[in-house]
């Protein structure tokens, strides 16, 4: 075991100090308090809808993909004997990312950016990235904000009505909302547009600012979206625990914070820090990485990506082969941990669906930190491995910018 690993166990980060198997019996635990009714830290929250419709869709419908700092808006053609088309698509920053605003601000303003297309249509598709619960009339209820997105009185707040509302305010007529999360959009686009029928099991996992998985439940005939980030069951560092004291929500999704794109330059600049104060590096550079005052995920992406290469950013930070060595493996070793502790996540949600060799499920994944994290992919599909009896127990297709198809045909379904 090398100096970085050394250091990440004594602070209880290193992967080891998780039980795969363990973890994913209380993950599943967890589960089954959520789908009954019974506290759990995963909310397990019905969506009402399936993942394709039974029919062809016909016609335009309008797509809004709320995400953790982005916003996009898209009207959407089906029909017409070819897959869905993307007729307008304008992205704008997401209200409440940049500042604390009220609620009706918030709907205002996207109210504002769908302008004209209620005129083209008079439905839409609502992707809504944070917790929320969903009613058989398919709107969604806002349970509140993460990801350091900041809107008063959202709280209790039905999606829908309050987008109408706003329209209202502008003197426009209602529209019909279906509100659904990013990790059911983007499985229902990723279906749609791959033609994948007959899997044992449907998932979609998204991994980027946040994280989280939604699966078809069969038993409750709908998709479910788990809220993954808030599970508790995970041990916490002293970094982390800082890092869920020092933000918007303490002691709510916890999970997320530990491993998200969020969170995880934060994690890493935090465990730097406090080996740069029990004097990890060398003299200088102790001093240099404790006087770091922020960490993006690109930096470290690209230091990684170099070997720890002195030409980078963070490699400027080095004075010796020691000190870059130390960092490159402080650094793999929390990309380490953030796989393991997602492939858990995912290892449970598979044995839900019944997932197997012979019967695999699908998996579609999103997010910037699972495509570009640093041999993300390849360590979140080692760690499924190892514990998958018989082999391989899923197919895995990207679902990037299949949300805002998933949400517009959200309305066939």
């Amino acid at each position: 075991m090398n100096r970085a690993e050394s250091f990440l166990l004594k602070h209880g980060m290193h992967e080891s100090c998780y039980d795969f198997d363990w973890h994913v019996k209380d993950f599943t635990r967890e589960m089954e308090a959520g789908l009954s009714g019974r506290d759990s830290s995963l909310l397990m929250l019905p969506s009402y809808l399936g993942v394709s419709p039974a029919s062809a869709p016909e016609g335009d419908a309008i797509a809004v993909d709320a995400g953790g700092t982005n916003l996009r808006i898209a009207l959407v053609r089906f029909g017409q004997g070819a897959g869905p088309t993307v007729t307008r698509h304008e992205k704008y920053r997401l209200p409440g990312s940049d500042g604390a605003i009220g609620k009706d601000e918030f709907f205002d303003a996207i109210a504002g950016y769908i302008g004209d297309m209620a005129e083209a249509a008079d439905r839409a598709g609502f992707c809504f990235s944070f917790p929320s619960e969903i009613g058989a009339d398919r709107d969604g209820k806002i349970l509140g904000f993460n990801k350091e997105v900041k809107v008063h009185g959202s709280a209790g707040a039905y999606i829908g009505a309050e987008l109408n509302a706003a329209f209202a305010r502008m003197g426009k007529p209602a529209i019909k909302v279906t509100v659904l999360n990013d990790t059911a959009a983007a499985l229902i686009g990723t279906v749609f547009a791959h033609g994948v029928h007959g899997m044992n099991g449907y998932i979609g996992l998204i991994y980027g600012t946040g994280v989280n998985i939604c699966y078809y439940d069969r038993e409750m005939g709908m998709l479910i979206n788990t809220e993954t980030g808030g599970y508790g069951g995970f041990p916490q560092s002293a970094c982390d625990l800082e890092i869920d004291r020092e933000s918007d929500n303490p002691g709510d999704h916890r999970f997320e914070k530990m491993v998200s794109g969020a969170y995880f330059a934060t994690v890493a600049l935090k465990a730097a820090r406090l080996a740069a104060r029990e004097g990890a590096f060398s003299p200088q550079a102790n001093d240099a990485v404790g006087a770091l005052a922020r960490l993006d995920a690109v930096s470290i992406d690209r230091f990684m990506q170099e070997g720890g290469g002195a030409g980078t950013e963070l490699g400027r930070l080095c004075f010796s082969e020691g000190d870059a060595q130390f960092l490159y493996g402080l650094f793999d070793g929390i990309y380490e941990r953030a796989a393991k502790l997602v492939a858990i996540a995912m290892t449970a949600v598979l044995g839900r669906c019944g997932a197997s060799a012979s019967r695999p499920a699908f998996i579609a994944c999103e997010g910037s930190a699972f495509q570009k994290g640093f041999r993300f992919r390849e360590r979140f599909e080692g760690h499924i491995a190892v514990h998958a009896e018989g082999g391989r127990q899923y197919e895995l297709a990207a679902a990037d910018g299949q949300a805002i198809i998933g949400a517009a045909a959200s309305v066939f379904l």
